[in-house]
C-alpha cells in the first residue's frame, strides 16, 4: 500500500471543460461556425490529454515502477494516435470548419493546460 496520494492533475481536463464550454457558448451568438470550431478544437486537445493522464497515473508507488513506466508509453501513444484521429475526423466529416478558430482553441487549451498543471504542481 502506498501512502503518494495520486496527483490532482487528473481533474485539469474538468478546468479545462469549464472553460471551453461556456467560450464556445458564448460565440454561438455571434459565429455558430467559429463557435463549434472553437469546441472541437479545444476537445481534440482535452480529450487525449484526459486519455494521456490517467494512464499515467493509474499506478503509484516504487514496487508498480514497471507499470508505471509501461502506462506513461501507452498514455503518450494513445494521445498521439487519439489527437490524428480526432484531427483527421474533424477535417473530414466536419463542413464548413473555421480552422483558424481549430486550431486557435487547440493552442489556447494547451496553454491553459501548462497553466493549470503549474498552478497545481506548484502547490
Amino acid at each position: 500500500m502506498t501512502t503518494i496520494s495520486l496527483p490532482a492533475v487528473k481533474k485539469v481536463a474538468l478546468y479545462q471543460l469549464a472553460l471551453l464550454l461556456p467560450a464556445s457558448a458564448a460565440l454561438l451568438g455571434w459565429n455558430m461556425q467559429i463557435a463549434y470550431s472553437v469546441m472541437l478544437g479545444g476537445l481534440i486537445q482535452i480529450v487525449p490529454q484526459a486519455w494521456f493522464a490517467r494512464q499515467a497515473f493509474r499506478f503509484a508507488g516504487a514496487r508498480r515502477v514497471q507499470s508505471i513506466v509501461s502506462a506513461m508509453y501507452w498514455g503518450e501513444t494513445g494521445k498521439v494516435v487519439l489527437s490524428a484521429v480526432l484531427f483527421t475526423a474533424t477535417f473530414l466529416l466536419v463542413s464548413p470548419l473555421n480552422v483558424g478558430a481549430l486550431f486557435s482553441s487547440f493552442v489556447v487549451m494547451i496553454l491553459v493546460q501548462w497553466f493549470l498543471v503549474f498552478t497545481i504542481l506548484k502547490r
